[in-house]
């Protein structure tokens, strides 16, 4: 059981947010995918076929893709671009010159195509160098052969596009993560009576607010919402009473260890079953007791979902 909880504690340090291991998970889901469908239709340089359909699902993953629609757009724009860059690159690999031509003309036309959403400019240097990939092996520049492997890889990019859409929706696990170290981070503020975490608790409420619209829309997507709308109330109003230095610290601790329970419970997927008092001894108090019950009564409806 310790080793469990160890490893738990390290891969919270590595991935604080559960991206990377989102990304493990689906890598692996979608390459047992390939093999099979390798296995049955036999495509010629077949690791470079998987390669190009499969690598689209890694840029779709990326945090600035926070909706559905945009994933499934990008994955589709993605594969044009790629089969584009392949038919190009391979049809002018034996022309040294034009082919210096070819590619620095196509990544200034990608630039630009992209230049409104600056956060996707990495895409561009990953499409190059698949392209430049894609000239290794066997090679004649015959118009039928580009052609047949342009098939392959749409025929792949068919096949990953459905086992993307048909994998687990579990981007809670991004949202929980990010709000319990909110949670924490907060409390980490008050004991220490210093803001110098305040830019860690600010991107981890924009976390959470940017996985929010994936999270599954008919149970809790709006108790979360609502959720993560108060915690940034909350950070305004834990910063203030630091700042004003008016609360005297057996308060702060008080909060403190409110905010630390409702974590512990957030990290632990359980109900907030914790008796909770309204402070009434000190005046800057009476935030908190409004904005607290809010919080765990919707982390209580999400948990009823």
């Amino acid at each position: 059981m310790n080793i469990a909880i160890r490893l738990s504690n390290w891969l919270d340090h590595l991935d604080p947010y559960w991206y990377s291991r989102l990304m493990s998970l689906k890598i692996a889901y979608i390459t047992i995918i390939v093999f099979i469908a390798n296995m049955l239709l036999s495509p010629p340089l077949a690791p470079l076929i998987m390669l190009l359909s499969a690598a689209g699902v890694l840029i779709i993953e990326m945090p600035s893709i926070n909706d559905f629609d945009k994933k499934d757009n990008l994955y589709l724009a993605y594969i044009i671009i790629i089969c584009l860059t392949v038919g190009l690159f391979s049809s002018y690999v034996y022309l040294k010159g034009w082919f210096i031509v070819v590619a620095s003309g196509w990544c200034y036309i990608l630039y630009n195509m992209l230049k409104k959403k600056p956060e996707l400019f990495p895409i561009v240097g990953i499409i190059l160098m698949l392209g430049i990939m894609s000239l290794e092996g066997y090679n004649s520049g015959n118009f039928f052969d580009i052609l047949n492997r342009l098939l392959f890889i749409l025929e792949f990019a068919l096949i990953v596009f459905w086992a993307h859409k048909f994998f687990p929706n579990i981007y809670h696990k991004i949202w929980i993560a990010a709000v319990a170290h909110n949670l924490s981070t907060l409390g980490k503020m008050l004991n220490e009576i210093s803001i110098e975490q305040a830019t860690t608790v600010l991107k981890h409420n924009w976390s959470a607010r940017n996985v929010s619209t994936l999270l599954k829309r008919k149970t809790y997507y709006f108790e979360s919402i609502q959720l993560t709308n108060l915690l940034g109330e909350y950070y305004f109003y834990i910063t203030d009473l630091i700042v004003n230095k008016t609360t005297p610290s057996p308060e702060l601790s008080l909060i403190a260890n409110d905010l630390e329970l409702l974590a512990s419970a957030i990290r632990q997927k359980s109900h907030y079953s914790a008796q909770f008092n309204s402070y009434h001894n000190h005046p800057d108090l009476a935030t908190h007791n409004e904005l607290f019950p809010q919080l765990y009564q919707h982390w209580n409806k999400i948990c009823a979902y």
